[in-house]
């Protein structure tokens, strides 16, 4: 079987970025990118380690995959928390 080749070349991240220790993960539609204090509050109130997830109101592809994602962080040993949509509009 033939290997697809990709148009670009994914190289290690920079030193700093490598040594960086994150603490918390937010997972946001880009929707709501300019209401980033309200989620950044949530996010940092969260245990270590914690993940929060914005799912849409209606029921499309991308809730299906946000929902494996917080089955696979779970999985995992982090601590997911998943709000809707609506409460951060």
């Amino acid at each position: 079987m033939k290997q697809l080749r990709l148009p670009y070349h994914f190289g290690n991240p920079p030193k700093a970025l490598r040594k960086a220790k994150l603490d918390n993960i937010a997972l946001v539609p880009a929707s709501l990118l300019s209401q980033k204090g309200k989620y950044q509050t949530i996010a940092n109130n969260l245990p270590g380690r914690g993940v929060l997830i914005c799912e849409a109101s209606k029921k499309e592809r991308i809730t299906n995959i946000l929902e494996n994602v917080a089955v696979f962080f779970r999985q995992r040993g982090h601590f997911v928390k998943t709000l809707p949509y609506s409460l951060l509009t």
